[in-house]
């Protein structure tokens, strides 16, 4: 803690070719009201010179690492809070701008319950011309068929997440997490999972932290603006063959096979789902995807004995989190055919 008591928060941010974005994520740093911060740039191999923003005096305090090649945004990550020295750790996507009193109300609201280990805040999406009023996060939302959406996206704001509440989880482009949280759930000195590279990573701290008896706690009063997709998304084969293969490892590494058994029919017709879609316009990505999970597939069933004997939280819990799936409300809102302000999941 500094002279006037309020914690020290590290931001860690991973840059990849953020030249873009990476301008406004920074000033949005300088504006926050909170001043004990201390900022980790950790850079995976840039090649379009965005690092050159970082000659401007105002980031001279910045802290940059500079990675020899592109590490992976779980690997690139855990470089960068291993140096962290705050009790809490914002890891933060360069394509984000926060308000300016985004990190004073995300440290307010993780000191509400000993137990809260995580923030989410409200992250509205921002577009081409700016900020919107539709919403990108606010918070995890996990289901029977083990699909993980993020509360309320792309949904315009009416209102309807303006009251705090706990979640499952936090989505990982402007997350805050305890520093004690983070070790606690940590295997072999890993915050992030590095065998998922990329997608799913934050979901499986989410996890985790569950089965530790964690709180994710989240707070509409923080609010920021998240452009969605400069750090990887879409239907690459990159994005496509982690995400199918971190689906698998993230089930199989932190699920009750009881929970699992009961639901079966709804996560492998989901499975399905997904197989199809991979098969038809990625198949590249499914054969290298499969490769990988026989490739981790050792190391996955270590991990898993390992987060299963530690777990906390009784199983009943965790079922509570697991929410039904509506095909119907997924498939009107991504052909445009909903009400955009939609329910509240």
């Amino acid at each position: 803690m500094n002279s006037t008591g309020t914690p020290l928060v590290s931001i860690v941010l991973l840059n990849y070719n953020g030249g873009k974005f990476l301008a406004g994520c920074l000033d949005s740093v300088l504006d926050q009201d909170y001043q004990n911060v201390e900022v980790i740039i950790v850079d995976n191999a840039s090649t379009d010179g965005s690092l050159d923003i970082l000659d401007d005096s105002r980031y001279a305090a910045f802290k940059v690492i500079k990675n020899p090649g592109n590490e992976g945004f779980s690997r690139g990550m855990n470089i960068g809070m291993a140096m962290a020295a705050g009790e809490y750790v914002m890891p933060l996507n360069f394509d984000v701008v926060m308000e300016p009193g985004f990190i004073t109300e995300m440290v307010a609201a993780a000191t509400l319950d000993p137990r809260v280990g995580s923030v989410s805040g409200k992250l509205l999406r921002l577009g081409d011309a700016g900020k919107t009023n539709v919403i990108d996060s606010t918070g995890h939302v996990i289901f029977k068929n083990r699909y993980v959406i993020n509360r309320g996206e792309d949904r315009v704001d009416t209102g309807k997440f303006d009251r705090p509440d706990f979640v499952f989880g936090t989505c990982g482009a402007a997350p805050l997490y305890k520093k004690t949280m983070l070790d606690d759930i940590a295997w072999e000195g890993q915050y992030y999972d590095e065998s998922f590279f990329i997608m799913l990573e934050d979901v499986d701290i989410d996890w985790r932290a569950q089965l530790r008896g964690w709180k994710c706690a989240y707070t509409p009063a923080a609010v920021a603006y998240h452009y969605r997709g400069a750090t990887g998304s879409g239907k690459s084969r990159l994005i496509q063959r982690h995400y199918y293969k971190n689906r698998h490892l993230l089930i199989l590494k932190n699920d009750s096979a009881l929970s699992y058994f009961f639901h079966i029919p709804v996560i492998w017709l989901m499975d399905l789902y997904l197989d199809l879609d991979i098969l038809f316009t990625a198949p590249v990505a499914l054969l290298l995807a499969w490769g990988d999970m026989v490739r981790l597939l050792p190391l996955t069933l270590r991990k898993r004995r390992i987060t299963q004997a530690g777990r906390v939280t009784p199983r009943a819990v965790m079922e509570a989190w697991f929410q039904p799936y509506h095909w119907l409300d997924d498939v009107k809102r991504k052909l445009g055919l909903s009400d955009k302000s939609g329910r509240e999941r």
